[in-house]
């Protein structure tokens, strides 16, 4: 069987995702050993990344618990969903291993953070789903931030997807920075890790551990997507 770029994303759509593109190796360049696909995988020719959308209600509501519940099962979901993926590329005498949608993480020294495997939003982005706004998230123009993500490395070489090149997010914007309640964007590259997820993850007054906020997918003009 040829397995063609259609054929994995018939497969991913099949399996449950709601997105799926292509990046090829090539456009992995300069980044550190830790996260790099060709440094974790030498035979690495393709990155194949999928979405699932988010729940959009549950980011409209009094409690985090809902935002909470669906972020845990779309992990979960994606995960099931890389791997059975990879099972089925092995399958065809390629090599092919999930990312994983939260975790195990690495810890950059240099950047003094904590990274996935690979970076998602940025995997995400040379494979064509989307653009990342001010506030560190993936834009899709399908469901706009409201999407959770997953990858497949692959020694499979497959046609890539375009990189989407027009971001909707406004230069003179800053919604999203003047809203972030510890001051945790600042429009660059990167969040200050450490404030938000001491603000935003842990137990609350109520009870047991919950993501507590999310304010800055929730403010975005373009939760909803830019088609």
């Amino acid at each position: 069987m040829n397995i063609t770029a259609e054929t994995i994303k018939e497969f991913t759509m099949n399996s449950g995702s709601d997105l799926c593109g292509i990046a090829s190796i090539n456009r992995f360049v300069n980044l550190p050993p830790l996260s790099n696909p060709k440094d974790i995988l030498k035979t690495a020719n393709s990155v194949i990344v999928i979405a699932k959308k988010f729940l959009r209600s549950s980011i409209n509501l009094n409690s985090t618990i809902p935002y909470t519940i669906i972020r845990n099962h779309l992990s979960k979901e994606i995960d099931e969903i890389t791997i059975g993926l990879s099972y089925f590329i092995e399958a065809h005498n390629y090599i092919a291993f999930p990312t994983g949608a939260i975790e195990p993480c690495n810890f950059n020294k240099n950047l003094l953070k904590t990274v996935g495997l690979i970076s998602l939003k940025n995997a995400a982005y040379l494979a064509g789903l989307g653009v990342i706004g001010k506030n560190t998230l993936l834009i899709t123009p399908e469901f706009g931030n409201m999407v959770w993500l997953g990858a497949v490395i692959t020694s499979l070489e497959l046609e890539p997807d375009p990189i989407l090149e027009k971001n909707p997010c406004h230069k003179n914007c800053k919604i999203c920075i003047d809203n972030c309640p510890v001051k945790a964007l600042d429009g660059s590259k990167f969040m200050d890790q450490q404030k938000c997820w001491d603000f935003a993850f842990g137990e609350s007054e109520e009870g047991e551990w919950r993501i507590k906020c999310f304010k800055c997918r929730q403010i975005c003009p373009f939760s909803n997507g830019y088609k």
